[in-house]
């Protein structure tokens, strides 16, 4: 089923009042199960209505993530394109925490890099090898999922409107902006085994394909990046379902570590 024609604003915020009550309730998207269907510009405006809620209420919104970077995702999501959705200040966390699995709907993870803003970036900046002129620290985070798409198969607009199935998270502290004296790796770690890994300049094209990405994104919506943001630059791993307790490391030398440990 395909929207046919746009809902008004009204109708919106309507729908973001019960998107954040379901949210808040461990039960997101549940407008999509019983049969929302909107475009992705409704699925992002639907996403920037629940933001305003959330603002008011106090969550500080403290940047953006970049989505279904890589084909693997893209695959397990049914997506073909990229997506953003807002970081917000109360879920964040750092690197050592414990965190409730109960408090997630089908938690599941991703092992990335995310980077923090010196300044708005320039096209001069992304159009450079190597780490762009406007990122102040590169950092590894373990990024947390409420992996709940309903329908068959799930939209774009519904991933969008979920804020990209974003619910938090993990954060080391990094290391500042330097040239590169070795090929970064990222790797992720459960109970002490590797599960997945990657190596190479991918990591770092990730980081000035997505910003450029998400820079033109926010252009289209009114909006644009600035000094002090926090950027998920997104996975080229897979999203990874968090079934059991464990102890998840997430290693990115040179680039630092982050780590948590997953309760019931």
């Amino acid at each position: 089923m395909k929207p046919t024609e746009m809902h008004p604003p009204a109708q919106i915020q309507q729908w973001a009042k019960r998107q954040l009550t379901d949210y808040d309730s461990q039960r997101p998207g549940s407008l999509f199960a019983e049969g929302l269907c909107l475009s992705v510009e409704e699925g992002y405006q639907l996403q920037t209505a629940v933001a305003q809620l959330r603002v008011q209420r106090g969550d500080a919104i403290i940047g953006y993530k970049v989505g279904c970077t890589s084909p693997k995702i893209r695959t397990q999501l049914g997506i073909s394109h990229c997506v953003t959705g807002r970081l917000y200040e109360p879920e964040r966390y750092q690197s050592g925490v414990e965190l409730c699995r109960s408090g997630y709907a089908s938690l599941a993870i991703e092992g990335e890099l995310a980077v923090s803003l010196s300044r708005e970036p320039t096209d001069e900046d992304l159009s450079q090898d190597g780490i762009p002129a406007c990122i102040a620290k590169v950092f590894p985070v373990i990024e947390l999922h409420n992996q709940v798409m309903h329908g068959d198969p799930p939209s774009a607009a519904q991933l969008i409107a979920n804020n990209a199935i974003h619910a938090g998270f993990v954060a080391s502290e990094g290391s500042s902006n330097h040239p590169l004296d070795r090929s970064p790796t990222l790797s992720i770690h459960i109970d002490g085994n590797c599960v997945e890994t990657c190596q190479g300049p991918t990591l770092i094209q990730t980081i000035r394909s997505s910003l450029q990405w998400l820079k033109g994104s926010l252009k289209e919506q009114g909006d644009t990046l600035r000094n002090g943001q926090i950027i998920l630059t997104g996975s080229i791993l897979s999203l990874i379902p968090v079934h059991e307790d464990c102890h998840i490391q997430v290693l990115a030398p040179p680039f630092g570590m982050v780590e948590a440990r997953f309760r019931l």
